[in-house]
């Protein structure tokens, strides 16, 4: 993410990249999430496959496992409750806005 006020930020405006226009697009569960896209993937295609990428990471029977013994039951119960909340992305809905 180019937060205002960091390099990244002044580069990615002088390069005509879209960034989020309030602050909560810049939180990283935030429906209106928008990361920067790169030369060789869109926005929507570094969101999609960043959520994608945290339901398999913690939905993984390894790390569930691993988990389990380090922390107990109790800890995977709050993992098998946060994986049933879908993150909302406004922009991945959108699939033809240009970002």
């Amino acid at each position: 993410m180019a937060y205002p006020g960091s390099q990244l930020y002044e580069d990615a405006i002088k390069q005509g990249i879209r960034l989020p226009e309030k602050w909560h697009g810049y939180g990283q569960y935030a429906e209106e999430t928008l990361p920067m896209p790169t030369k060789y993937l869109s926005a929507v295609d570094i969101l999609c496959f960043r959520d994608n990428a945290f339901r398999e990471y913690f939905s993984n029977p390894r790390y569930i496992e691993m988990v389990r013994q380090k922390f107990g039951p109790r800890v995977i119960v709050h993992i098998e409750e946060m994986l049933k909340h879908e993150i909302h992305r406004k922009f991945a809905r959108e699939q033809t806005l240009e970002v």
